[in-house]
């Protein structure tokens, strides 16, 4: 019994020790520092083209429909415009015609007047004609965003002529009316200037547009992919006017960053510079945009191939139980923790690149680092020998395919018709979307991408 006793205690020593044996001791290759090179990339900048068309006729439209019962002038005072003792009320009559040449605005405004003016001890007469006045009004845009307008009355036509009401009848007054209307035109034109520059302020709508434009913009909900615009400089060409319609170009210069993930930080730049005048732009938008790969993602896209994969040389095998990324300069560094013959954690180095024909990048010349590669030689040649590189470099490809495609598709279809406010309208189309270059940062892998393209506003109404 006793010998029975010995027998299998032996036995069970025996498989314990060939259990140890079995199990290598956890053991690490020199680990690459994670370092990046400084940030000397210059910025991205875009250049967006906007082309605006302001349809002269849809603009008469909106003006009469709003001065429509209005009135334009109004004077209750014989003492103003220098004593002449003469009251004036006008109001649009008919609807305003515009002729637009350059930067000069001609415009005819049908009006309705009644007039009341002092006689002699105290008394008073009224007046009532129809006539239409002609301004030319010359402006330009300020660089603080203010409207200058210098306006003249060129002339006036009487469309009924003034006639005087009194007790014995109506009586014309034209040649009255006319002194007073020759007096007057220069008051009325400054009136013109003095009511556009109060009521026409530039820069808060282009300050709102400014600060609108930089909110991060949701473009695929699926993929939660998000573009980010931050403008750096505007400027406009001259005012043109072609097959009746008002046009000019609006040059926006500003940097473009799309990722994916949650939504990025609102980094606004309140500084809504001067406005800057240029002679031409060109008629298609050049956007480049950043677009990362998060070491997150090309991390799970890189265990969902490796992880649970088992390689074997000869009698020994080992199982990638995890994967990690980080960047070492121009290079990423894969750490790849491995179990079973080998226990520890080896990296490979390599530098990733866009390759065109599959629209993916991919981790190219990827190698065991060479303090890994020492390492294996010295303690575990065999893993250095085995299969487990090469489908490394399978799992280090990241498709962009789907990427591009996508940021092409939800941007065509926010151009096909993107109403801004009622009756303006912004239309477009992206002709490409292409890779410039790709580079490592701290927290991704990041590709630049380059778009080409058309935009255009319409405004129909105001």
């Amino acid at each position: 019994m006793k010998t029975q006793v010995l027998l299998l205690l032996s036995l069970l020593v025996v498989t314990f020790l060939s259990f140890c044996k079995s199990s290598a001791p956890v053991t690490n290759a020199p680990k690459p520092g994670e370092q990046y090179n400084p940030e000397n990339e210059p910025p991205l900048v875009s250049t967006l083209t906007i082309p605006i068309n302001i349809s002269v006729d849809e603009l008469m439209r909106s003006l009469n429909t709003k001065l429509s019962g209005r009135a334009l002038y109004e004077d209750y005072s014989y003492t103003d415009n220098g004593n002449d003792g003469l009251m004036m009320n006008a109001w649009k009559s008919q609807d305003i015609r515009l002729f637009f040449s350059g930067n000069t605005i001609k415009y005819r405004i049908p009006l309705k007047l009644w007039l009341k003016k002092e006689l002699v001890l105290g008394t008073a007469a009224e007046a009532e004609g129809e006539l239409a006045l002609n301004f030319k009004t010359t402006f330009s845009i300020n660089p603080d965003w203010s409207l200058n307008t210098q306006t003249d009355v060129e002339y006036h036509e009487w469309i009924v002529s003034p006639y005087l009401k009194t007790g014995l009848g109506n009586m014309s007054v034209e040649t009255l009316a006319n002194l007073g209307l020759n007096r007057s035109k220069k008051m009325l034109a400054q009136t013109l200037d003095q009511y556009v520059k109060q009521q026409i302020t530039l820069r808060p709508y282009v300050q709102d547009a400014w600060t609108a434009l930089q909110e991060p913009v949701l473009l695929d909900s699926m993929y939660e992919m998000w573009v980010k615009t931050t403008p750096t400089g505007i400027a406009m060409t001259p005012i043109t006017t072609y097959n009746n319609a008002i046009r000019a170009k609006i040059a926006v210069e500003c940097l473009n960053d799309v990722s994916f993930g949650k939504k990025p930080a609102f980094r606004e730049n309140s500084n809504l510079p001067n406005l800057r005048l240029i002679n031409d732009a060109p008629d298609d938008y050049q956007v480049r945009i950043a677009t990362d790969v998060p070491f997150p993602e090309a991390e799970r896209l890189a265990k969902n191939m490796m992880v649970g994969q088992v390689f074997e040389s000869g009698k020994k095998k080992v199982k990638v139980e995890d994967i990690q990324l980080w960047g070492n300069n121009d290079k990423v560094v894969v750490n790849s923790k491995l179990s079973g013959s080998f226990n520890g954690n080896i990296y490979f180095i390599g530098r990733p690149e866009f390759n065109p024909q599959k629209n993916q990048i991919e981790v190219k010349d990827l190698d065991f680092h060479v303090d890994t590669k020492s390492f294996l030689l010295r303690s575990a040649s065999w893993i250095f020998q085995g299969p487990i590189k090469n489908q490394m470099k399978k799992a280090m490809t990241f498709p962009m395919d789907e990427n591009i495609r996508e940021l092409k598709a939800s941007v065509q279809e926010s151009l096909n018709y993107y109403e801004i406010q009622p009756g303006v309208v912004l239309t477009g189309t992206v002709d490409s979307v292409t890779v410039e270059n790709t580079r490592v940062t701290p927290s991704s892998i990041r590709v630049n991408l380059f778009s080409k393209g058309r935009v255009n506003v319409d405004v129909k109404g105001l």
